[in-house]
């Protein structure tokens, strides 16, 4: 029981870290780009709301997001799970779940950039207690 709380913990510190990724809290505002900014926010009104994503993208997201979860556990001196396999079953658990819910913008955003967009930072918190509830 201890072993996952300790992992719950660990996680928490993952999405923490994600939402800073993300730029949340961020005093100054990101200078505007020349590409599309719009395709990175799923409530944009110019996004169409139920654009599929392609099986590529799903698969490139797991990969991704799998590597960065792994790395940022192993990179945290605070890190309670020492236990590589264990990491990498909830990371794929987490990467898998979240795949099955995101939208096409918040995909390729993170394909294109590896930035954790707001709506990817919760689904991450809601897969962590999927997964963890499944072990």
């Amino acid at each position: 029981m201890d072993q996952d709380q300790a992992f719950r913990r660990t996680l928490a510190g993952l999405t923490a870290t994600a939402a800073l990724l993300a730029g949340c809290g961020s005093e100054t505002p990101e200078p505007a780009k020349t590409s599309a900014p719009a395709a990175t926010t799923s409530s944009t009104p110019s996004t169409p709301p139920h654009i599929p994503v392609t099986q590529s993208e799903h698969q490139i997201f797991e990969k991704l997001y799998v590597e960065k979860c792994i790395k940022g556990q192993q990179n945290d001196p605070d890190s309670l799970v020492k236990d590589d396999q264990e990491l990498g079953r909830v990371c794929e658990c987490m990467a898998k779940e979240i795949s099955q819910r995101i939208s096409k913008a918040d995909a390729v955003h993170f394909n294109q950039k590896g930035e954790f967009p707001f709506d990817l930072v919760i689904m991450s918190n809601q897969a962590a207690n999927h997964c963890l509830g499944s072990s």
